[in-house]
């Protein structure tokens, strides 16, 4: 698919992975509706607009959406506002998350089901509301962000690791479902990214209270344990989010993203 001229939306934008796949579609030439937490956050809609920025250097434009993807509504009234204000939609990227560490024994249940609505439901939700216009036109590229803790389990992170692993096995299904329809659907399974998330989680394990001093911090841990040397930056994840959206005959998929993490003991 050819991605000139093409619509996108993008949830969980305002930072880190999403803006770094906002602003490579746009890139690639697609205008963007930049949704997140606006109304909740005032660092995130303050986020929102610096990706919506980005997004418009590269001549396209962006549309600021607040939206909260664990609301049914919310997720329907994004799709309805890209089409009535950006003039239709090709692109569907689900990549808003939380983070959520503990075992099972830890975990509480408000977390478990707080992650899970975020991080899975909100996915079904989002990808279910753009379905109907998608499969209506017979084309359009739906981009799931999980993480390789959706393809391998962690002790330490249950809920988001078991969140991950319920938006690679919806991918998988969606993308059978739509095949017939001319819709592609996909999945990113990211490692190592440098982004807002992981830095705050290094903050909260180490005590590091300074937003320099913690990326410092994450780049040397990165250098050690990517054999590349360097952290997964955002744009990694949004080059690969583009591939995924232009080859027309790849679905199904989950695409590890990670710097060779896990290839070095």
């Amino acid at each position: 698919m050819d991605l000139r001229g093409k619509v996108a939306v993008v949830t969980g934008a305002a930072r880190g992975i999403g803006r770094g796949i906002a602003v490579a579609l746009a890139r690639a030439g697609c205008d963007v509706a930049v949704a997140d937490l606006l109304s909740a956050d005032a660092a995130l809609a303050a986020g929102a607009e610096e990706t919506a920025r980005d997004v418009a250097e590269h001549g396209r434009r962006a549309l600021l959406v607040d939206c909260d993807v664990a609301s049914e509504a919310a997720c329907d009234a994004l799709v309805a506002r890209a089409l009535d204000e950006l003039g239709g939609l090709h692109v569907v990227v689900a990549n808003a998350g939380i983070a959520g560490v503990g075992d099972v024994a830890s975990t509480p249940l408000a977390q478990w089901e707080r992650v899970l609505r975020v991080n899975a439901t909100g996915v079904f939700l989002t990808c279910r509301a753009a379905l109907p216009h998608l499969a209506a036109q017979g084309e359009g590229a739906i981009v799931n962000v999980a993480s390789v803790l959706g393809l391998r389990a962690s002790a330490d992170r249950v809920a988001y690791s078991a969140s991950k692993f319920a938006v690679v096995g919806l991918t998988q299904a969606l993308a059978a479902e739509l095949a017939p329809r001319g819709v592609r659907v996909n999945c990113i399974c990211p490692s190592s990214v440098r982004s807002g998330m992981t830095i705050d989680e290094l903050k909260a394990h180490t005590g590091v209270e300074d937003d320099a001093h913690a990326d410092a911090l994450w780049t040397k841990v990165a250098a050690k344990r990517l054999p590349f040397g360097r952290s997964v930056e955002p744009d990694d994840i949004g080059r690969a989010a583009v591939w995924l959206c232009e080859s027309d005959m790849v679905s199904g998929v989950a695409l590890p993203v990670t710097g060779g993490d896990g290839l070095v003991s």
